[in-house]
């Protein structure tokens, strides 16, 4: 059989088309590094109207090695994902399928991203602070699934759902997003590929370490927290990472106005050495007690760094103490959602279970 790599890309558009027609007619197309992303339309009439499909970028001038890391990355992404596929604040696939050879993953289209979000402006305390329990709380929820870290923590990787385009709620509901946690590809690479690495303004400082062979893994249970300190810095900022300089403008290819060391480890490195200080975008006043949770999550040494269960239990605090309404409704979301992932795990899903049993047996090899 041809793999779908070997297809002309306009070819491989319509072979992806037609393999997954019942989901409609492709409306959309982006690519990562790693990723071809495709969104189909399924139709007005439709819930959800949109779904995407993201195969693996293997091109035909790909040595059979870098192939093979592809592969790899793509199942070790979706048996992530299945081991946390019950709990509503993770972004979940509900299908896989294997077109011409090339594995694809299959999950409801989200209304943006928190890179989104952000960059429409500064998010208010409240809903940042909202947004941030609902991440950490669905972090805790991956750990005690067995996903230590995800590593690789992002606004990019944090769905979102704007709760008044899908839910009745009061003119007064105090919460603006629903949060999910997606892309998993790095989820404990560190400790299972040997990959320590995510994305550079979001990695804590045990990530530019690799250990030699027979040396002991390093504590990687704080690297998220790190990362989320990254993200609430953002978005109460309206993008600024707290080196000084907002992000998009460095990362992942610098403005024009911006110098190209931002592709270098170096600058990173520096930050983190001097102690990942806030360096202030702007004049904007900001809660100093916020701030230094922030400055919490931004610890270099792994050790004295706040957890994810301390952390959490601070973000709640501090949201009770400027919105008793957001916090109660917060709170009642995650009480659902842990009701729901707990209903769940009970019943199981044995369909995805069973495809993803089957894509695994075709790639077995790989294992």
């Amino acid at each position: 059989m041809e793999r779908l790599w070997n297809f002309p890309r306009e070819l491989q558009t319509q072979l992806i088309e037609l393999a997954l027609h019942k989901h409609g007619t492709i409306c959309g197309e982006m690519s990562s590094p790693h990723s071809s992303i495709y969104t189909f339309d399924q139709g007005a009439g439709v819930v959800p109207r949109y779904v995407v499909a993201k195969g693996i970028q293997v091109t035909d001038s790909m040595s059979e090695n870098e192939k093979y890391q592809f592969f790899y990355r793509a199942l070790h992404e979706v048996n992530n994902a299945h081991l946390v596929c019950h709990h509503p604040l993770v972004q979940r696939f509900f299908d896989v399928a294997v077109i011409h050879g090339a594995p694809f993953l299959l999950s409801r289209k989200r209304d943006a991203n928190l890179r989104d979000v952000i960059s429409e402006g500064p998010i208010s305390e409240a809903d940042a602070i909202s947004i941030a329990i609902q991440i950490v709380h669905g972090l805790i929820y991956c750990a005690n699934k067995g996903l230590e870290c995800h590593q690789d923590l992002k606004p990019e990787n944090i769905f979102i759902d704007y709760i008044a385009d899908h839910f009745r709620v009061p003119l007064d509901y105090p919460l603006r997003c629903r949060t999910y946690i997606a892309d998993f590809e790095l989820a404990n690479a560190y400790r299972m590929l040997g990959h320590p690495y995510g994305s550079r303004p979001y990695m804590a400082p045990e990530q530019y370490h690799t250990v030699p062979q027979g040396e002991p893994l390093r504590d990687f249970s704080k690297v998220d927290v790190f990362a989320l300190g990254v993200i609430l810095y953002e978005m109460l900022t309206g993008g600024a990472h707290p080196i000084g300089e907002h992000t998009s403008q460095i990362w992942p290819r610098p403005s024009k106005e911006k110098s190209n060391k931002w592709l270098r480890e170096n600058p990173w490195k520096k930050w983190i050495k001097r102690g990942a200080q806030i360096n202030p975008v702007g004049s904007k006043p900001f809660d100093p007690e916020l701030i230094n949770i922030i400055q919490d999550c931004l610890e270099p040494a792994s050790t004295q760094r706040i957890s994810r269960e301390d952390l959490e239990e601070r973000l709640n605090t501090k949201l009770q103490s400027i919105d008793e309404h957001a916090h109660a409704n917060v709170s009642v979301l995650i009480s659902e959602f842990d009701q729901l992932a707990q209903s769940g795990e009970e019943a199981g899903w044995p369909h995805y279970a069973e495809r993803v049993a089957k894509l695994n047996s075709a790639f077995s090899d790989l294992s």
